[in-house]
């Protein structure tokens, strides 16, 4: 198992789909020294060929995942055992007990007025 640890420095990362709907907002880099020269900063060209790479590689794994237009994505069979629809039978009980106290609390406070 390898560890891989992440370092972004960004003011707003918005993630909302897939690879088309990822947006990431960087940060403003430092600006070189005055009268310095010619500075090569390697670490932000490492950045932009990793940033570069990776988005090949989450528009390949987007492009993979996506299903053919004409082919029908897989259903499920599986019927639910004994346990589970006891379970959502609870749940809607559950459910329809606290919609009949909210009524009655509202049904106490407008009697109320």
């Amino acid at each position: 198992m390898d560890t891989i640890y992440y370092h972004l420095n960004a003011r707003k990362v918005k993630v909302s789909g897939g690879a088309d709907l990822v947006t990431f907002v960087p940060v403003a880099a430092p600006a070189p020294a005055e009268g310095a020269g010619e500075v090569l900063d390697f670490a932000r060209c490492r950045q932009r060929l990793e940033t570069k790479a990776a988005w090949k590689g989450l528009v390949e794994a987007a492009n993979d995942s996506a299903p053919e237009p004409g082919e029908a994505s897989p259903v499920s069979t599986h019927a639910p055992s004994p346990r589970e629809r006891i379970s959502g039978w609870l749940e809607l009980a559950a459910s329809a007990a606290v919609i009949a106290v909210s009524l009655a609390a509202v049904a106490a406070f407008l009697s109320l007025l």
